[in-house]
């Protein structure tokens, strides 16, 4: 029987379509496996405790090598400031994990906020109080007299330990002055001693034109009256249901400080690129002295964010002592080393 033009165009359509089909089908699957091979990554908010510098190196370093993406997670780092409290950020849910210092911490647990550390950063304090050697001040009872500039806002209760450690009145035996952000007080001679971190303000008088040589300085730690600074924290009950996420967290953030801890001066050349509010030299520096307080003499990079119970309770010890706290606290549970050594496990 001979087929008429118009039905045999009609096939050749219907054929053509079918094949077109069946091509459409065959991507379609090859890419639905695709993209199911290939997870979605899981957003994690961090909230630093100040504006992107070396002191948080490590988290800057880990997102920069793709050590976060590799654990599959997409982690953003939100910027502190004056008027932002982390503690806050994270019991608000603002973000999942923050950076703050451990001693501050520990006054936000004491108003009953469910919030616990899971790694502590720097191993030591970063703190100093430093002074002219043209001011004479060669010991604590040097300061009887003088006065003596703090940032306060929670920041000041390791100089209240150090003055009341060697029978100083803060009150009485020195003139507290409200310090600002930079350090011209004590270089202007308006203070005659002023505190400074390791990592930052010590480093501006150097930049200044002052040499080690012009500086006396007391360091807490050598004092005794060292406070632990910064540590890593979560809310409770958003890690217990994020286990997983956690861990994965704290293995590339190690991976980061490791890195950072090495090779310093790369480090601070890339946080450079996230916040030109400081020169290149001052983020160099602080990336130097900053690993200095993660990686010390007894905490190579395997134990990185290691919890010293001894430490933790002697910050508890000081700031009970010297107003910080009000009540003594039960230091087991300040912190939760469960996150932390699977996270140290997977990395051995």
């Amino acid at each position: 029987m001979k087929v008429s033009q118009g039905k045999s165009k009609t096939h050749l359509f219907l054929a053509c379509f079918v094949v077109a089909a069946i091509a459409v089908s065959i991507f379609s699957g090859c890419s639905s496996s695709s993209s199911g091979s290939s997870k979605a990554l899981t957003k994690v908010n961090l909230q630093i405790k100040w504006l992107p510098q070396s002191q948080f190196m490590g988290y800057y370093v880990a997102q920069q090598k793709g050590y976060f993406k590799q654990e599959g997670l997409d982690v953003n780092i939100i910027s502190g400031g004056s008027d932002i409290i982390p503690e806050q950020q994270v019991n608000n849910g603002v973000a999942n994990i923050g950076v703050t210092w451990t001693s501050s911490l520990m006054k936000y647990q004491e108003k009953g906020w469910n919030l616990k550390e899971i790694s502590q950063t720097f191993q030591k304090s970063g703190m100093l109080l430093v002074s002219k050697k043209s001011s004479n001040i060669n010991s604590v009872a040097d300061l009887k007299g003088k006065k003596v500039s703090s940032w306060f806002g929670g920041n000041e209760y390791e100089l209240y330990a150090l003055l009341g450690k060697n029978n100083l009145n803060k009150d009485k035996d020195v003139t507290l002055v409200q310090q600002d952000f930079t350090m011209n007080q004590l270089i202007s001679g308006q203070v005659n001693a002023a505190q400074a971190m390791t990592y930052n303000e010590y480093g501006l008088l150097l930049e200044n034109g002052l040499k080690d040589s012009d500086i006396n300085t007391i360091d807490m730690n050598n004092a005794g009256v060292a406070m632990l600074e910064d540590c890593l924290f979560v809310k409770s009950d958003w890690a217990s249901k994020n286990k997983e996420t956690l861990v994965k967290f704290l293995k590339a953030a190690n991976k980061g400080w490791a890195d950072a801890c090495d090779d310093p001066d790369s480090a601070g050349s890339y946080i450079y690129t996230k916040n030109k509010s400081v020169s290149l030299a001052h983020q160099k520096y602080m990336a130097e002295q900053v690993a200095k307080l993660v990686e010390t003499s007894d905490i190579d990079e395997s134990k990185i964010g290691y919890m010293d119970n001894g430490k933790i309770q002697q910050t508890a010890d000081l700031g009970l002592k010297y107003g910080l706290l009000s009540k003594a606290i039960d230091v087991s549970k300040v912190y939760d080393t469960t996150y932390w050594k699977e996270a140290t496990e997977n990395n051995s």
